[in-house]
């Protein structure tokens, strides 16, 4: 019994000991819209930390950075907060990012490349933290619609080897303020689903309902992070069978593909796929992708403009695909795309196609990007949603204001453009320029945002965030190809702080438009301030947190 207890006594002794090894942790808060790098420091004027505001339905994110100076094998953190707030808790992880954008001066960059930036957010499991090196816990609090106005604490505890060796509190104030429960804003990004694609980086062969689960989680994860669009590309999801001489339609697996996503929650708005494509490139011929008879079977073609089986088809397709909404009920939130990005002289071939294609939809609003060299003109006849990418309609907010003013809408995309000094959401970006996408939004009046990367990901999606598109021709700013990161462990996809911060915009958004209901020049005052002109914006993290909170506090 005595050697027992002496065993037992050492053992507590050498885990406090082991404890005592690693409490040379320290750990200091860092507002969420700062990133952490590995060669980040304690401020040796820190207060502890403001007080978060936290709107009723609501996110907001808290960040605490970690260093130590000796390894730790194995961190594990945990969040406690008081309810009825939720609280994640997850680790802030590194990518390697090898260039800067050409276009955008140093001083518009959060760091030079090459360099590891934060992004990807990972599970709070057990994790090494190396020697020296700074990283970042985040916490995401959430506010249900119902919780009282007041004062909330929290907790985040870091322990290793079962004991607890640093705890970081902090505060939240609920604010009166409410997100309304019904969102305003459209919100798509654009995800890569076909199976060959998921394959790289999912198991999805041995079991064929993995496909299936793996797109619900997907958008399970964007419709919690406010994304309510979804593309959806119904020209592959549609069967096919001869009938006769004519070709007969079924829908059955683009209704599975539907009623997936607004299970999930992020339909909202079936935003129908492009019917028009291209020969193998942006620069190169138009083509119509068109089911035909050959040989006594269906096959998909590859069809010129001006081959008038192409009209054919869309004349038969588009009357069976209208014959199918009407009977789901789905044409009040069907969306279709014609052709994406048209431009030179792909502008008169759009035009006739789009006549067809609204001929054979009515009441379906039409909609598509268009590029940086197009006047937004041409689009006057022929869509019904516009979606300029920003930077391209500086000098043309006359011509969004007056297409809104006859009952069209106005949207905008973010691709590979716009650099310079315009908002985007790079990953070597300051997060401010994120979060103020949407505000963006308010300021100008419009009501979409759309952008094509959602999880266009490489062989190695966490080494390389810089992928090359075009024929091999353009190198992609970093984390232009993706919002996500891949989760197979969970069937599922990862957040980043980019996503997290897009999610607060868009709430952002949806609380000036509830102001505006009520005080018009007091929301597009406080948009105004934050957004002087298209590229003339706060960029203090300070100043926009003072706005926030007027915002949150009206």
């Amino acid at each position: 019994m005595k050697k027992t207890a002496l065993v037992l006594f050492l053992s507590i002794l050498l885990a406090g000991l082991l404890a005592g090894a690693d409490s040379r942790l320290v750990t200091w808060r860092v507002d969420s819209l700062d990133k952490v790098f590995p060669d980040s420091s304690k401020p040796t004027d820190q207060s502890g930390g403001s007080v978060t505001l936290l709107a009723r339905n609501g996110h907001a994110s808290i960040q605490i950075a970690i260093r130590s100076e000796t390894a730790i094998a194995a961190l594990q953190a945990s969040v406690e907060m008081q309810s009825p707030i939720v609280a994640q808790v997850r680790r802030v992880g590194y990518v390697p990012v090898g260039s800067n954008p050409t276009r955008t001066p140093e001083d518009e960059l959060v760091r030079l490349a090459p360099a590891l930036y934060p992004d990807p957010l990972f599970a709070a499991t057990p994790a090494p933290l190396k020697a020296r090196r700074t990283e970042a816990i985040w916490v995401t609090l959430h506010a249900p619609a119902g919780t009282p106005p007041g004062e909330y604490s929290g907790k985040v505890a870091l322990s290793s080897g079962g004991a607890v060796i640093a705890t970081q509190t902090f505060q939240a104030r609920v604010t009166r303020a409410t997100v309304p429960a019904v969102q305003t804003l459209h919100v798509t990004n654009w995800f890569t689903l076909e199976p060959a694609e998921l394959g790289r980086h999912f198991k999805l062969d041995k079991d064929p309902e993995a496909y299936w689960r793996l797109l619900g989680n997907i958008g399970r994860v964007m419709a919690d992070h406010r994304q309510n669009v979804f593309l959806t590309p119904v020209m592959t999801l549609a069967g096919t069978a001869i009938e006769g001489t004519r070709i007969r339609y079924d829908f059955a697996k683009f209704d599975r593909w539907v009623e997936t996503f607004q299970k999930a929650g992020v339909i909202g708005t079936i935003e129908g796929g492009h019917l028009l494509g291209r020969v193998s490139g942006y620069h190169t011929a138009t083509v119509v992708p068109a089911y035909v008879i050959e040989d006594g079977k269906v096959v998909l073609k590859q069809l010129s403009t001006g081959d008038p089986r192409a009209e054919q088809f869309l004349d038969n397709f588009l009357s069976a695909l209208y014959a199918h909404l009407r009977q789901k009920g789905w044409t009040k939130n069907y969306i279709q795309h014609i052709h994406d990005e048209p431009h030179g002289q792909e502008t008169q071939v759009y035009n006739r196609y789009a006549k067809i294609i609204r001929r054979n939809l009515p009441g379906i609003p039409t909609i598509d990007a268009v590029g940086l060299d197009q006047d937004l003109a041409f689009f006057a006849d022929v869509s019904d949603i516009w979606v300029p990418v920003l930077g391209s309609f500086d000098d043309q907010l006359d011509k969004l204001r007056t297409h809104v003013g006859k009952g069209g809408q106005a949207w905008f995309y973010t691709c590979t453009a716009p650099q310079e000094r315009h908002l985007n959401r790079f990953i070597d970006y300051p997060l401010l320029k994120t979060q103020l996408l949407h505000w963006f939004n308010f300021r100008y009046n419009l009501t979409g945002f759309l952008h094509w990367g959602g999880n266009y990901w490489g062989p190695e999606p966490f080494l390389s965030v810089q992928g090359v598109i075009n024929d091999n021709t353009t190198l992609l700013p970093a984390g232009d190809n993706a919002i996500v990161y891949p989760d197979p462990a969970n069937e599922s996809v990862l957040s980043s702080i980019r996503l997290e911060a897009m999610r607060e915009g868009i709430e952002d958004y949806e609380l000036l438009v509830d102001l505006a209901k009520r005080d018009q020049r007091k929301a597009q005052r406080l948009a105004t301030t934050a957004i002087p002109h298209i590229t003339d914006y706060v960029r203090s993290v300070p100043a926009f947190r003072a706005l926030r909170r007027e915002l949150m506090e009206q």
